[in-house]
């Protein structure tokens, strides 16, 4: 797996609260779109189908508690 960077990992916490990308964007102080392409970087650098997918892998990989 490539790593997270520091940003993708904020993103990571954030869809595991089941944050939306609006939310998320809110809450990091960015744009919804850039939001939308960290959430779409942490997935693909998980390896995981969707978000679901991807917080599920996060948490078993114990890269969020």
């Amino acid at each position: 797996m490539t790593p997270l960077t520091n940003r993708e990992n904020d993103v990571l916490r954030l869809i595991c609260d089941g944050l939306s990308n609006r939310e998320i964007g809110l809450s990091l102080h960015i744009a919804e779109t850039t939001a939308r392409d960290h959430v779409h970087s942490v997935i693909r650098k998980m390896n995981a189908r969707n978000r679901t997918a991807c917080a599920v892998e996060g948490i078993r990989r114990q890269l969020v508690s």
